[in-house]
């Protein structure tokens, strides 16, 4: 599905789908579990969350994707994260999952695989609600073109063409798994958005319940 909003009302937009989602599965089972993206897409989305009423106690939030640099890098996910969010909110330590910069690739991608695992072993398969963006060659997460076949929990992503840096990222089976799927797109998004039912980009691979927020 498809909803256009205009600019003004595209982050009071997204924030309420968000605040739907929290409240449903508040009610239905006492908790939250969500995966946020990185760049900057989200941020404003981000600082209108942390002055909202939610009881942080009970939400989950897992990262969709991280370079592989050190938290205090400029570039990170998750330092953007923390800067817009986490350090502006009341939330348990163990509540952010965010993926560490270890010794390898490979190790920090292991790692966050095993949390992933830990978390949903006594519990329901998939998010609650996952924040996805899209590139303009249709990637999304850090799905690339060169690595969108990897169907691990959790895949890596080897710096190259296509992006810097490399990156470990939720799959694209992850990601299937998750009850809500909301892409945000700005309107520079609406050209890929109208190709990819004709072609195979990651983004395209992603299936269920989705909604593609536009902004116009």
């Amino acid at each position: 599905m498809i909803e256009r909003v205009t600019h003004k009302k595209f982050y009071k937009r997204a924030l309420e789908i968000f605040m739907e989602e929290y409240r449903k599965n508040i009610e239905r089972k006492a908790e939250f579990s969500v995966a946020l993206s990185g760049g900057n897409t989200p941020k404003p989305l981000f600082k209108l969350l942390a002055k909202e009423g939610i009881k942080w106690e009970k939400v989950y939030i897992f990262m969709v994707d991280e370079r592989y640099l050190p938290v205090g890098h400029s570039e990170s996910n998750y330092g953007s994260l923390y800067k817009n969010l986490i350090n502006k909110i009341e939330i348990p330590h163990n509540n952010v999952k965010y993926i560490k910069h270890m010794e390898s690739l490979e190790e920090s991608r292991t790692e966050y695989q095993f949390e992933l695992e830990e978390f949903f072993r006594k519990k329901e398969r998939g998010f609650d609600l996952i924040i996805l963006g899209m590139g303009v060659d249709g990637h999304t997460a850090s799905l690339f073109p060169d690595n969108m076949d990897l169907e691990e929990a959790v895949v890596p992503s080897l710096e190259s063409d296509y992006h810097r840096y490399s990156r470990i990222s939720l799959g694209i089976n992850t990601i299937n798994e998750c009850s809500k799927k909301l892409f945000l797109l700005t309107k520079e998004k609406k050209e890929i958005l109208e190709k990819l039912a004709e072609g195979d980009y990651p983004a395209s691979r992603v299936r269920g319940d989705i909604l593609y927020l536009l902004e116009e």
